[in-house]
């Protein structure tokens, strides 16, 4: 077949090149024929499949390839509706030679190619009782099962594992969450690292969450606090809890437990209200890697409100209906008498539009938040880092969605007020799943789901194995390059342009991982790294090599990413993506044309 299909390059002036672009295509057209038991398909509906496939690429760029592949798909564009008469495709191809393609996830309702019999064996995932009925509804669109955790399986959402679990996860497996996210989740731990980074760089500049009193060891200050502040409050919380659990406001020393773990949370006295009620926002950031880190934020998210009016009148502290904007709280006043109007909610594109037409800069406000949720980022990366690498063997199993807990004041000033590891994507009602039912399915496919079709035991020779980064350990080759462009960056300042000038394969499977990322981020914003977050670098306390790689590619893309992905292509096509890091001269590729233009932006760069 695929002797027949070269004559047919050479006869109809198809490029050979799409060849081996087109050879993943050709078997999985195989895997998802399901005309008879073994998955094969006819000779006439390949070659007209292929050839079909070959126009649409030889007609149009990569960007443009990437903008109708993604405009294929239904659900990609943020839509919660996604019914319709036309059958999506199962697989999205990666937009590089030799890169296997992933799963593609839609909301409910979407018909999908189904995959025949011996792929939709393995579309399992793991049972939890946290995986949210949205998620469940974009698996089954894709003909995923959910199965026990003692059957075999590929995905898994749900509670946080002990640490010592993350040892079992194997490398076909997908996780979300972090060994050791806690440092971020835990309002105590987050507290203390944000705390460090004022330490460095001074409230100024790193004061992005309330001042904060770790109890009981800090009881004395926060005493002191209240005395010297007659006016001033705290917001009381258990320093790991959710969803309102154990929160209160007060000033009196005798409402706090003495012997509890406990966070005491300045409170913010002047919030921003809309029509006199207070509010917060809850924003969905996304980490589908710590190593290089990248974060990026969903478009949409929640505007959740008190249920009273908010006053700041000592007599009202107590009422947590009107200080306190939790959902779980708040839900609860037409049952205690307070309101028996619904509680009320809106989308964040609700509230931009909301300050656009009273001319507030909803644009400048959204770009401080964006900074906060940077900040906090890095102030507990390497904590976390740190634990990952002990935990797990294979750095891409993980992936995480985080819940950022967001206060305006009256200056338009965002205020962290706590980050959520596991915030709830339960959709109560119909705006809830308007949010939420597009961002499950935009972080599945984020998440990049691989479908091995050998056995499990051979994994680690499928080329969906070998073209993953971070297989650790890493070659002495590697561990070379990495140590020589940190100390240059801890000397110059700056990401060098010989991060990128020559690249080695483990550096060629970093990229590639993330430039097709970026083209199934649906409705997610990277925020980090772009080309212009080479300011946050100061803030890193030990920056990793791939952070350092992926900022400066992100420095050499400023102009467009049809070159470095037309560089990454070349690279996979002679097969770097899938060689082993063995310790040789030859673990490292130059391409020349590239050196010259990096060495050119860099010089623009430093002028």
């Amino acid at each position: 077949t695929l002797n027949y299909l070269v004559t047919l390059f050479f006869h109809t002036s198809i490029p050979l090149s799409s060849l081996s672009i087109l050879q993943s295509d050709l078997s999985l057209h195989c895997l998802l024929s399901s005309d008879d038991h073994n998955g094969m398909c006819g000779l006439s509906e390949l070659v007209s499949s292929c050839l079909s496939a070959s126009k649409s690429s030889r007609d149009s760029s990569p960007d443009q390839r990437t903008t109708k592949d993604n405009t294929e798909s239904i659900g990609d564009t943020g839509s919660s509706n996604g019914s319709t008469e036309k059958t999506q495709p199962f697989f999205r191809c990666s937009q590089f030679s030799n890169v296997p393609p992933t799963v593609r996830f839609y909301t409910k309702g979407t018909k999908v190619t189904k995959p025949n019999r011996k792929i939709c064996s393995r579309l399992t995932w793991c049972h939890n009782s946290l995986l949210p009925i949205v998620m469940r509804h974009s698996l089954a669109a894709s003909h995923f099962k959910v199965v026990e955790e003692t059957n075999q399986w590929i995905g898994y959402w749900g509670r946080h594992l002990k640490s010592t679990d993350y040892r079992n996860i194997l490398p076909h497996q997908k996780v979300n969450h972090y060994p050791g996210a806690f440092h971020i989740g835990r309002k105590d731990r987050l507290w203390t690292h944000v705390s460090e980074q004022i330490d460095r760089f001074g409230s100024t500049e790193y004061g992005i969450v309330p001042y904060t009193y770790i109890l009981p060891r800090e009881m004395e200050s926060l005493e002191e606090y209240l005395e010297e502040n007659p006016e001033a409050h705290v917001i009381i919380k258990p320093p790991a809890s959710a969803r309102g659990t154990g929160i209160m406001v007060t000033r009196k020393m005798k409402d706090i437990k003495q012997d509890s773990p406990l966070i005491a949370q300045q409170y913010i006295y002047r919030p921003m209200t809309i029509n006199g009620t207070k509010f917060d926002l809850r924003l969905y950031a996304y980490v589908p890697c710590l190593d290089p880190l990248r974060v990026y934020l969903y478009e949409e998210g929640l505007v959740r409100f008190a249920t009273v009016k908010y006053s700041n009148s000592m007599s009202t502290i107590s009422n947590k209906y009107m200080h306190l904007t939790n959902y779980s709280i708040n839900k609860f006043a037409d049952r205690d008498g307070i309101s028996s109007d619904p509680v009320p909610k809106w989308r964040l594109s609700e509230l931009w539009t909301y300050f656009e037409e009273r001319g507030i800069d909803s644009k400048k406000i959204l770009e401080s938040i964006e900074e906060v949720i940077v900040k906090a980022f890095i102030a507990c990366e390497k904590h976390i880092r740190d634990h990952m690498l002990k935990q797990i063997h294979s750095g891409y199993v993980c992936h995480e969605l985080f819940g950022f807990d967001i206060l305006l004041d009256e200056k338009a000033r965002p205020w962290l007020l706590e980050v959520n590891i596991s915030p709830s994507l339960h959709s109560g009602t119909p705006l809830d799943s308007s949010v939420k039912a597009p961002l499950a399915k935009d972080v599945l496919n984020m998440a990049g789901i691989y479908i091995n079709n050998g056995p499990v035991e051979q994994f680690k020779t499928s080329s969906i194995y070998m073209s993953r980064p971070r297989k650790w350990p890493k070659s002495s080759r590697q561990l070379e390059k990495e140590d020589e462009c940190r100390n240059a960056y801890a000397g110059e300042g700056s990401p060098s342009s010989r991060l990128t000038a020559r690249l080695t394969p483990e550096d060629v499977r970093l990229l590639v991982e993330f430039e097709d990322e970026m083209d199934r981020k649906g409705d997610f914003r990277l925020l980090f790294p772009t080309k212009d977050t080479v300011k946050y670098m100061k803030y890193f306390i030990d920056v990793p090599y791939g952070t350092l790689l992926l900022q400066r590619w992100q420095l050499e893309q400023k102009r467009g990413r049809t070159e470095g992905v037309a560089r990454l292509e070349r690279l996979c096509r002679e097969g770097i993506v899938l060689q082993e890091d063995i310790d040789s001269s030859d673990s490292e590729v130059s391409d020349h044309s590239s050196d010259d233009d990096g060495e050119d932006e860099d010089s623009e760069e430093e002028v």
